[in-house]
C-alpha cells in the first residue's frame, strides 16, 4: 500500500505540476504553482504521517482495546462492551473486487471498532476477530455497501451513511480550496506587478 501510494502521488503530483509550471513559467507567474505544489506536498506528508499512526492494541490479558484512528483521536473500549462482530465481504464502488470488513458492535447497537480491507490485511481482522470471545455475524455472499446501510447503518461510518452529505460536503470543500487558490494567485499577481 505504502508504495502503491508513492507511486501514485508521482504520478500525480509530477504531470500535474509540470503542465502548470509550462503553462505559468512564460507569463512569469511560477510563484503560485511552487506555493501550491508545497502545500500540496505539505498535506500529502501529513496525511502518510497519519495513515502510518494508525492503530489498533489488544491483548489476551487486557480488558481494554485502544484504537488510534486516522486523524490521531485515541479510543478504548472494554472487551465486556463487546456484544458481536459483523464480518462481511463487500464490494469496492465500482464492483470490480470486494473487500473483507469486520465491526466490532456493543450495546444498542453502538459501533466499537471497524476494519476495513483497504486499509488492513485479512491476518489483522483475524486477530481481532479471536481476540474477542464473542458470537460473529456474517453477512451471506459479497454485498454492496448500499446492503450494508440499509441492513445495519449503525456499522457504518457518517459519511457511509449520508453518501450525499459527504458529496455536499466534498463540493463545498474543492470550491472552497479553489476560491483560495485563485485568492492567493490575484494576491501573488497583485504584489509582482
Amino acid at each position: 500500500l505504502f508504495h502503491r501510494g508513492i507511486t501514485a502521488a508521482i504520478l500525480f503530483v509530477g504531470p500535474v505540476f509540470g503542465v502548470l509550471y509550462l503553462i505559468v513559467l512564460p507569463d512569469g507567474q511560477w510563484l503560485a504553482v511552487v506555493v501550491t505544489q508545497i502545500v500540496a506536498v505539505v498535506v500529502a506528508v501529513c496525511a502518510s504521517i497519519a495513515f502510518f499512526r494508525v492503530g489498533i492494541w489488544l491483548s489476551p490479558d487486557a480488558d481494554v482495546i485502544s484504537e488510534r484512528g486516522f486523524f490521531g483521536r485515541v479510543t478504548h473500549f472494554n472487551k465486556a462492551e463487546a456484544e458481536y462482530i459483523l464480518l462481511s465481504e463487500v464490494y469496492t464502488s465500482d464492483g470490480s473486487e470486494s473487500r473483507p470488513q469486520l465491526t466490532v458492535m456493543g450495546a444498542d447497537n453502538r459501533r466499537l471498532l471497524r476494519m476495513r480491507g483497504q486499509y488492513w490485511a485479512p491476518e489483522h481482522l483475524d486477530t481481532v476477530a479471536a481476540g474477542l470471545p464473542i458470537p460473529a455475524t456474517r453477512i451471506p455472499g459479497t454485498v454492496w455497501i448500499s446492503e450494508v446501510r440499509e441492513d445495519y447503518p449503525e456499522s457504518l461510518y457518517f459519511f457511509e451513511r449520508h453518501p450525499t452529505a459527504f458529496v455536499v460536503a466534498a463540493i463545498g470543500a474543492t470550491a472552497g480550496t479553489a476560491a483560495t487558490l485563485m485568492l492567493a494567485l490575484a494576491l501573488v499577481r497583485m504584489l509582482s506587478t
